[in-house]
């Protein structure tokens, strides 16, 4: 199991740098608070009083200058240079309250971020402490799980001496399908028929297509395992077509029986030391697991691929000789050209069979 202390390390991290940015915030607004209060200038009540004095003066001087005849030059010099000094104070007092209402807008701002912050930080906080449940959900569930052992891959092929055993998994049950005693029951209820040989000289030791098929669709329901469909080619081959039943075949709880048929045929397969092949349809992979352990209980090497539902094999029955006349408007393929040239010998591709 891996350690979660780095995980639980990295959401604590952006809860602090949260902290830690609220505390800036503040601290910047109080600075600013400063700030404000060292560029204004300060007002005492004397100073007050001595402004309203000294505008009493002006004003009363101003009464009288209105008669040029008693006012003297210094004196208007002197009134000049002081209504200056108040206009300019005037001037630097309207500044300092355009930046004071600036400052004021800036800590509104200011003030609206860390509420944001506050907020987010709630919200921030919510969320570690659903992801530390579900921490510790999914702890408490790794924790109670079972270790799985898993096997890797190791594509090969077989030994050169080595015959494959085929193995149907399907609907969860396994199925052996043996090809060659499919071919000797259809053959032990064919061959006896003299009576279905082809009474044509020109095709000796074939069967009449016309009789054939009739005895052969007869034997399609002759298997428990496997449905048969018969094709006559033109050329006079047969193929059959097998189809497994449904609910035949052996489950995995009957694999564990004493004389079960699946693991009858797995020791067999290895006293021969052959190979096993199983196809699996996508509704049986477990149970293909299950019984593909039993077969490497016993060292058996194992091969398979998926297939579809059906699962459905062929074969030919020429393969026990058996074949039936041609159709009259079959016409054999020409002959080779060149007799003497052989096709060139196509290099098989290389089949990882077992894995």
């Amino acid at each position: 199991m891996g350690n979660l202390d780095s995980l639980l390390d990295t959401m604590t991290n952006v809860v602090g740098v949260l902290i830690v940015v609220l505390i800036v915030t503040q601290v910047n607004v109080s600075s600013a608070a400063k700030r404000i209060r060292a560029n204004l200038p300060e007002v005492t009540v004397p100073m007050m009083a001595e402004l309203r004095e000294k505008d009493e003066k002006v004003r009363k001087r101003l009464t009288e200058v209105k008669d040029p005849a008693e006012v003297k030059p210094e004196e208007v010099e002197e009134a000049k240079e002081e209504l200056r000094v108040l206009v300019a104070q005037r001037k630097e007092l309207k500044k300092t309250k355009a930046r004071v209402r600036k400052l004021d807008l800036e800590v509104a701002v200011i003030e609206q971020k860390i509420e944001e912050l506050k907020q987010q930080l709630e919200a921030e906080g919510g969320q570690v402490a659903q992801i530390r449940s579900d921490v510790r959900e999914k702890e408490d569930d790794l924790t109670s799980r079972k270790p799985r052992l898993v096997r890797l891959p190791n594509p090969r092929v077989p030994e050169e001496e080595a015959r494959e055993v085929l193995l149907i998994v399907r609907g969860g049950r396994l199925l052996h399908f043996d090809r060659e005693d499919i071919l000797d029951a259809i053959a032990s209820k064919v061959r006896p028929r003299k009576d279905l040989l082809s009474k044509d000289p020109k095709y000796k030791n074939r069967y009449d297509r016309n009789k054939i098929m009739p005895v052969l669709e007869g034997l399609k329901e002759s298997n428990p395992f496997y449905r048969f469909d018969f094709k006559l080619h033109q050329n006079g081959h047969i193929q059959v077509y097998c189809y497994p039943r449904d609910g035949k075949g052996e489950t995995v709880e009957d694999l564990a029986k004493p004389r079960a048929v699946g693991i009858s045929v797995m020791n067999k397969a290895d006293h021969d030391r052959n190979y096993l092949r199983f196809l699996v349809t996508r509704d049986s992979f477990g149970q293909y697991m299950a019984m593909r352990r039993l077969a490497e209980k016993r060292h058996i090497p194992v091969g398979w691929k998926f297939s579809d539902d059906v699962v459905r094999q062929s074969f030919y029955l020429h393969e026990r000789k058996i074949r039936a006349t041609p159709d009259p408007d079959w016409k054999p393929p020409p002959p080779n050209p060149n007799p003497g040239k052989k096709p060139p010998i196509k290099k098989k591709p290389t089949e990882d069979i077992l894995d």
